[in-house]
């Protein structure tokens, strides 16, 4: 168990006190030691094995002891009783926005709400506003909020059901009488949230293989009563999951059908007729007269006329990427050293990596100082020194800043701090509620600052948990194209942001993308994978991504577009 797992649970279990009344000072100290563990640079459980622990400020023996049985165990004895004393689904209430502890406390004793559905119903019928501490806005944004909560509550990540697929895959494929067995549908096809996880198995005998899932898969139920040829089920977690069952020699084509959208399949069946039986199905593309269509790219028409027309590009690959930006370390409120990081990254078989740490104002994330920016930048020329003499593959640390863009579109630093940085990632944290027009003025003066090299996840969206602030998404995308700005595509699962729907316009613009892990740990490093699935959505290429650059050509790069660094 990681430590940022260890926090949610320690997290979650301050407000379990709030929530049931418990000792505020308790509350307080499983917060406390929640934000502690979270920046620990040495896994927890390595601390308790060593003894050290409590040896960290805040962290006693009994929290000590509740680490532990969590890590051994999924949970402890205080979170076991606080979540026995509360209605099942009140726990549900505090992911809305606007409601904290004390709130969903309030609404559960006044107004006897236990769930997400009859808080909808209190703030629908006007019984929330009545409350100390509410009123009419506040209720109107809880009811808005309840709304998209319910909506995101059938779904989930893409990386998430990826996790929960993987496993089952490799079970499968062992199984006798499975000749092929792969996904389908919107997993397939990379969407960044799913609602039904869509497997394809080949077998000869159907019979045979509900008998063989059934037995192999304690999620999957009886088949669909309307077709023998669909099994459904769920898993633990509730994601629906639906398994097709085909003929071998029909296998191709099938898979075609379940993978594409409605709006592909009916694209392709207007012009070029229903395909024919296909065991593989490259065949189906081919004898239509088209070049094969990635599932990626399967979600309207276009694709089919690029394929007609043999323009499809070469999307990009995880293995395109020559190095890794946008990255955090202890420095700010990263859980690795910078050292560790960069060596990780140089694992990876990656040629450079950039480090951006938060700036001074983002102080809830340890945002640096003018005098850590210049340890950091010390230490960054040491490692450099140390990588161009030990022998190994060519690899350089850049001097980045995750830069906070200030309520006014400013930078946060002056110009002589943000001169000395290789290049400047410019992103919001703050003040997220804004309409589109001051939202757009803010994120295009910061694009504007002759500073900016890229323009951190563009939106601030958190998928299923937080909507982005609304962008005239053109026009911020040319004032990209005009100050030559890179768009990042923020590749954390719960981002994924810029939305791949925005990358052909962007590209078109002549506006360079960048896939960064954001990663805060060395494991993060790998969420490239999920930043490179949407972008091939997008139909990026290599040439069009700006660390898909040699490690030389992207220091170039940087020394013509940042002529003015201080050395």
């Amino acid at each position: 168990m990681t430590n940022k797992q260890i926090a949610r649970y320690f997290k979650e279990t301050a407000s379990l006190i709030e929530l049931t009344g418990g000792n505020a000072f308790r509350a307080r100290a499983f917060d406390r030691a929640a934000r502690t563990l979270e920046r620990l640079e040495a896994p927890a459980s390595a601390l308790l094995d060593a003894g050290t622990l409590t040896d960290i400020p805040g962290i006693g023996a009994g929290l000590a002891s509740d680490v532990r049985t969590l890590i051994d165990h999924g949970s402890f004895e205080l979170r076991d009783e606080l979540l026995a004393a509360l209605p099942p689904g009140l726990l549900e209430t505090l992911r809305v926005k606007g409601l904290g502890a004390k709130k969903v406390r309030t609404v559960w004793k006044a107004l006897g709400v236990t769930n997400l559905e009859e808080l909808e119903a209190a703030a629908a019928t006007g019984r929330l506003a009545d409350l100390d501490g509410f009123g009419e806005k506040t209720q109107e944004n809880i009811l808005h909020h309840v709304k998209l909560l319910k909506t995101y509550r059938a779904r989930r990540h893409y990386a998430a059901v990826v996790a929960l697929v993987e496993p089952l895959l490799e079970t499968l494929r062992r199984q006798p009488g499975f000749v092929r067995v792969e996904t389908t549908g919107a997993l397939r096809r990379k969407l960044e949230t799913i609602d039904t996880a869509e497997l394809i198995i080949a077998t000869d005998d159907r019979a045979a293989a509900r008998s063989a899932l059934a037995s192999v898969v304690d999620a999957v139920d009886a088949p669909d009563k309307d077709d023998p040829s669909v099994v459904t089920g769920r898993f633990d977690d509730g994601l629906l999951l639906r398994i097709y069952l085909v003929a071998p020699n029909r296998f191709g084509a099938a898979w075609w059908h379940h993978t594409g959208s409605e709006a592909h399949v009916q694209a392709f069946v207007e012009t070029y007729g229903p395909p024919a039986d296909a065991a593989e199905e490259e065949a189906v593309y081919r004898q239509a007269g088209l070049v094969f269509v990635e599932p990626e790219l399967r979600e309207g028409a276009d694709a089919l006329e690029a394929a007609a027309e043999d323009r499809l590009p070469r999307l990009i690959t995880v293995a395109d990427l020559q190095g890794s930006l946008h990255n955090h370390s202890t420095y700010s409120d990263g859980t690795h050293t910078l050292r560790q990081m960069a060596e990780r990254a140089r694992s990876m078989g990656l040629s450079y990596f950039g480090i951006c740490d938060h700036s001074r104002s983002l102080q809830v994330a340890n945002g640096m100082p003018v005098e850590r920016v210049l340890e950091q930048q010390e230490e960054i020329r040491r490692l450099n020194q140390t990588f161009a003499q030990d022998g190994g593959a060519p690899f350089r640390i850049f001097s980045g800043i995750e830069s906070d863009i200030l309520a006014d579109g400013a930078l946060d630093y002056p110009d002589d701090v943000l001169a000395s940085f290789d290049f400047v990632v410019a992103s919001i944290h703050t003040r997220f509620n804004m309409s589109e027009q001051k939202a757009t003025e803010r994120v295009i003066r910061a694009v504007s600052n002759p500073y900016t090299t890229i323009l951190g996840h563009p939106t601030g969206r958190l998928l299923l948990a937080r909507e982005g602030y609304p962008l005239d998404h053109r026009a911020v995308i040319a004032a990209c194209a005009e100050h030559d700005v890179v768009l990042e595509i923020n590749a954390h699962p719960y981002r994924l942001d810029l939305d791949w729907r925005w990358i052909r316009h962007a590209t078109q613009q002549g506006v360079r993308l960048s896939i960064n892990p954001d990663a805060h740990g060395m494991d993060e490093l790998h969420h490239v994978r999920w930043g490179v699935a949407v972008a091939r959505k997008g139909w990026l290429t290599p040439d069009q991504c700006l660390n898909a650059l040699p490690l030389d050509a992207f220091a170039r790069w940087l020394t013509a577009r940042r002529p003015e660094r201080v050395p």
